[in-house]
């Protein structure tokens, strides 16, 4: 049976009931014959010259958008309409025999795939807790808004997007995410969700008011590029017209992100350092009731790894890490490192490790990592105290540890420890004032989300 451009938009009307099809939407024919036989259909975010072309090679002439195709949201600008690229492009259509047609308000709120949806799915949220036309509210593992950002970048990288953006305080607690797509990320409705963090896009947002209001009012903000927050969506809506129209190929085409960036610098993390001057009494932490912590065997490398890996998303560590970190080190040991295990699951490490400094042996705490789904039960200070103990073992009187400024529960959890600041020529004593600063603010806001719980 002959398929028709005319056929598919009759199949998205009658699937897209909350679209006013009657009134105003910019749903429907941009160019060329509703009656034109499809041969094949390519759907992209945007219908950029780029993105017509490389459906042309690969043999489709209907070419669904979820953006304008003449610059403007409807299509109508006439300025634009008459503006050198829109001639070329028009031109193009023409002699490609290409039909364009623009899907936008159906796929934005299409019930599982649409572009709302699956853009929580892509990110691996969950199921949202809470839903607005818009925008979903997803329950995270409580952590840092730094490191909530972290995952959001290893999750987007696939997609071509070099970077995100961070608004905030890196160490806030957050575990309540709104997730906002497209031009549709209104700081204030997503914070009526009850958000304790928001994930907006470039095109949704304006810094110098949203950013702005959302830094006064104490919450951090996370900004991604508006075509890589829908292109999950597209693709899930290419694979959508694939089963509904099977006798066509559908493709999906044009670019994932909008742009490239060139950066002058990474992240600019500051490290700190902490030190305990004596060994000889140390208590006894053991781990909550139903994990046990014990020390690393031979055959268990996968354990560590596994933990760092799902702890520190933005490593990637792995056997070669593994072997410049630990096992290449003539003191290496398994028996230096400590796992703790839910079950048959390691669920947080560290490492009774050393260094020379100045010239003088110390014990180390080093790489304290707690898989993100089992924060909040004082692992992290369970499998320090474990390092701590074998470190005196080893025969070392006195420990240090290195951790970044923003990782205000690994501070707080190794004064609890013992160790105190120590500034040197790198961290001078104003950091660590702004760090117990810091400090202090977590705590308040800590005990706010304690008593409100």
């Amino acid at each position: 049976m002959t398929l028709k451009a005319r056929d598919v938009h009759e199949h998205l009307r009658q699937v897209g009931a909350w679209v006013d099809w009657q009134g105003c939407t910019c749903d429907g024919f941009k160019y060329g014959d509703p009656d034109e036989e499809v041969v094949g259909i390519a759907v992209a975010w945007q219908s950029l010259q780029s993105a017509l072309e490389e459906a042309h090679v690969k043999g489709c002439n209907l070419f669904i958008t979820h953006e304008p195709t003449f610059y403007s949201h409807m299509d109508e600008d006439e300025v634009m309409r008459n503006s050198e690229p829109a001639l070329r492009k028009m031109a193009f259509l023409e002699r490609a025999g290409m039909v364009v047609y623009r899907c936008h308000d159906v796929w934005d709120l299409f019930p599982g795939l649409g572009i709302v949806d699956a853009w929580s799915e892509f990110l691996e949220l969950g199921q949202p807790v809470e839903k607005m036309r818009y925008y979903n509210l997803h329950e995270v593992p409580s952590t840092s808004a730094w490191e909530l950002a972290q995952r959001i970048a290893q999750r987007v990288k696939t997609l071509g997007e070099q970077s995100v953006q961070f608004i905030g305080a890196k160490w806030q607690t957050v575990s309540r995410l709104a997730v906002g797509t497209g031009a549709i990320t209104n700081v204030r409705r997503m914070t009526e969700l009850g958000a304790d963090v928001l994930l907006t896009t470039d095109d949704g947002i304006v810094i110098w008011r949203d950013g702005a209001w959302i830094a006064d009012l104490g919450l951090p903000m996370i900004i991604v590029n508006h075509l890589t927050a829908e292109a999950p969506g597209l693709r899930k809506l290419a694979a959508y017209l694939g089963q509904q129209f099977p006798d066509v190929p559908v493709e999906f085409v044009g670019p994932t992100c909008s742009y490239e960036i060139f950066a002058t610098e990474r992240a600019r993390p500051t490290s700190i350092r902490m030190r305990r001057d004596d060994l000889s009494r140390l208590g006894t932490l053991p781990p909550p009731k139903g994990h046990l912590c014990r020390p690393m065997r031979a055959d268990e490398t996968w354990a560590y790894l596994e933990v760092m890996e799902n702890a520190f998303p933005t490593m990637k560590p792995n056997q070669a890490w593994f072997e410049h970190a630990f096992s290449s080190d003539p003191e290496y040991d398994p028996t230096h490192l400590q796992i703790v295990w839910k079950e048959e699951r390691p669920v947080a490490v560290a490492a009774a490790w050393h260094r020379d400094i100045d010239g003088e042996p110390w014990g180390m705490v080093h790489w304290v990592g707690v898989a993100s789904t089992e924060r909040g039960k004082r692992l992290g200070k369970a499998v320090a105290s474990a390092a701590l103990h074998r470190l005196r073992e080893r025969g070392f009187a006195r420990a240090m540890v290195d951790t970044d400024s923003w990782r205000l529960p690994a501070v707080a959890t190794y004064l609890r420890l013992g160790f105190r600041p120590w500034p040197s020529e790198n961290t001078p004593g104003c950091v660590w004032d702004q760090v117990l600063a810091d400090l202090k603010a977590w705590r308040r806001g800590q005990r706010t989300q304690h008593q409100a719980g």
